[in-house]
């Protein structure tokens, strides 16, 4: 007799493995789901039914002009699945508004979507609560290259440090970058800026390019940092050399120290004192229709911080090759942005429901498989978390708009590749931490009412908070 495990002994462990890590406080699915769970994604029955899968993600995922992502995956995606797996229906559950809770009080009463899309740091919450099946074991027998083949940005924040499980694979990442104007710098004879810019840089940059009318105030900022203050900024927490907190327990926070406040005083000075960085109010008060993708468009700054979300809309509203890409500015230390991944999990139900070897196919395919993280590219126009099909990707979104063509998207997965772009250092309780965070962020950069000094005490009550929580849980 073999010794070797299955992939359904395998698929059990890992429920069971995460189904120890649970909380106290947290119920545990039923062992055999409800009867919604089993009628909708039961195994084949001996009539010959198809093994029905639930999916669910988002009808807005996609960023391509014209493309629904429902319709994509039931007009493309499923039929090209069924040509392999003729045996399978996949469900498509579109997550509406308060997706993230209303997923979690179905996981416990045993009723939740066999795969969900999500992002960090839901998942690792639900990962916590012992609702997630660890596909660690799986990915070792199929995808004995994954640390290979996917990117470590998108591939590291797949594992949870707290239950050590893999919570997902990964769909694709997103990644801060510097979006200009070339226009805007040309009008003042600034030079564009470098690949290797620094922080200094940057600020010059910035104070040359903003401009004021005749009664001193200013009609153009010369930037804008990304407008996410608590998860936005950790990048020049660490470009400073500094940590938002330690990496042993995930609850020491270390914002009140000498790094990470030199990194949000130089955020603080450029934003209020010189005001060459614009403030989130400020932008929001110019009366533009979206200031997410509108503010080059409305020369309201010359550069400014954005995600890779940006490409279809600025070539709709600028010029062809009036504006460009670049890396953010480098600290004193290091050169980090945010490499911001969403993943596919799976509930770990699946090992009761019957259908666990045809959901982790699923998972596979959507995950490890060229063809459908190629479409990730073409019919999202998201970066995929496949290197190889990252690689495709500046040619990819050429190919659906050739206005792209000398906007170097190459810097993208240049910042992919050299570990410059990270994922949030997350606490362990970060809706806790986010509590105290918030309020003393909002503060210092929305209200301009506090020094970072704050941080200091700030910090200390964050790890008392995150020690409390982790105390009350038994």
């Amino acid at each position: 007799m073999s010794n070797r495990l299955t992939r359904r002994d395998m698929l059990r462990l890992s429920a069971g493995i995460a189904g120890t890590a649970a909380l106290a406080a947290c119920a545990p699915a039923p062992a055999g789901g409800d009867a919604m769970a089993g009628d909708s994604a039961a195994a084949s029955d001996a009539d010959g039914e198809r093994t029905q899968i639930r999916f669910a993600s988002f009808d807005w995922f996609a960023n391509v002009p014209g493309i629904q992502w429902a319709e994509y995956h039931q007009d493309e995606a499923f039929p090209r699945y069924y040509e392999e797996h003729p045996e399978v229906e996949i469900l498509w559950e579109p997550h509406g508004d308060g997706w993230s809770t209303k997923v979690l009080t179905n996981m416990a009463a045993g009723t939740a979507p066999d795969v969900m899309s999500t992002w960090p740091p839901i998942i690792n919450t639900w990962a916590e609560k012992g609702q997630l099946l660890d596909l660690q074991p799986l990915v070792d027998q199929d995808v004995p290259d994954a640390d290979d083949i996917f990117l470590a940005a998108g591939w590291d924040q797949c594992w949870d440090q707290i239950t050590q499980i893999r919570m997902a694979m990964v769909t694709n990442i997103d990644v801060t970058s510097v979006y200009y104007s070339k226009p805007a710098f040309d009008e003042l004879g600034v030079a564009y800026p470098e690949q290797d810019w620094s922080v200094d840089d940057c600020a010059a940059t910035a104070c040359a390019l903003t401009k004021k009318n005749d009664d001193g105030e200013i009609t153009r900022w010369g930037g804008q940092l990304r407008p996410s203050y608590v998860l936005g900024y950790f990048y020049y927490v660490e470009a400073w050399g500094g940590m938002v907190r330690d990496d042993e327990t995930l609850m020491e926070c270390m914002l009140g120290e000498e790094e990470a406040l030199a990194a949000f005083e130089w955020i603080r000075h450029n934003m209020w004192d010189l005001n060459c960085l614009a403030q989130r109010n400020q932008v929001n008060a110019s009366g533009i229709p979206n200031t997410w993708t509108g503010v080059l468009p409305a020369d309201i700054v010359a550069f400014a911080e954005r995600s890779a979300d940006q490409f279809f809309d600025l070539a709709d509203q600028m010029e062809e090759g009036s504006w460009d890409i670049n890396h953010i500015a480098a600290g004193p230390v290091d050169r980090v942005c945010m490499g911001a991944p969403d993943q596919w999990c799976v509930y770990k139900g699946v090992a009761d429901r019957g259908n666990h070897d045809d959901v982790w196919n699923w998972v596979k395919w959507i995950g490890a498989g060229e063809w459908y993280q190629d479409n990730v590219a073409r019919r999202s126009g998201r970066l995929p978390g496949l290197a190889s099909s990252a690689d495709k990707w500046p040619g990819f979104l050429r190919e659906i708009d050739g206005r792209l063509e000398p906007v170097q998207l190459e810097v993208i997965v240049d910042q992919l590749k050299t570990g410059e772009a990270r994922g949030p250092q997350l606490f362990r309780f970060q809706s806790v931490a986010e509590e105290l965070l918030v309020p003393a962020m909002e503060a210092i950069y929305v209200e301009g009412s506090e020094p970072v000094s704050i941080l200091v005490d700030i910090s200390q009550q964050v790890t008392e908070a995150q020690h409390a929580t982790l105390e009350r849980m038994g």
